[in-house]
C-alpha cells in the first residue's frame, strides 16, 4: 500500500520553521532534516500502522499515529483519512509531549 501524502498547513510551517533553524545552525542541515521527515513520511504512506498509536476516539479506535524523525529529535503525527496520509504536525520530542492534537484534519 502507498497512500498519498497531504500536510496539514500549520505542518508545513512546523517544518519550515525547523528547516530554516537546523540550515542557520549549519548549512546543509536544514536539508537533512528536511530529508529525514520525508523518509518518515514516506515510511508511514508504506505502511500506514507502522507508526505509533497517538490519539484514540470513543471507541478505543486509533485515529492518530506518531513516527520518529532518523536522527533528529522530531516526532511526525498523521492520519489517514479517505486514502490519504494527513501529517498533522511536525513536532519537537522534547517540547510539549501534546504538540499539534488541538489540530483539526
Amino acid at each position: 500500500m502507498n497512500l498519498s501524502v497531504g500536510y496539514h498547513a500549520l505542518a508545513r510551517a512546523d517544518l519550515y520553521g525547523a528547516w530554516a533553524w537546523y540550515e542557520d545552525q549549519q548549512s546543509g542541515l536544514g536539508d537533512r532534516f528536511a530529508a529525514a521527515v520525508d523518509a518518515a513520511v514516506r515510511r508511514a504512506a508504506r505502511s500506514p500502522k507502522s507508526g505509533s498509536p497517538a490519539v484514540r476516539d470513543e471507541a478505543a479506535e486509533v485515529i492518530e499515529r506518531r513516527l520518529a524523525t532518523p536522527g533528529f529529535p522530531y516526532a511526525i503525527p498523521y492520519r489517514v483519512i479517505e486514502g490519504t496520509l494527513l501529517v498533522m504536525a511536525v513536532a519537537h520530542q522534547h517540547r510539549r509531549p501534546d504538540f499539534g492534537a488541538d489540530r483539526q484534519p
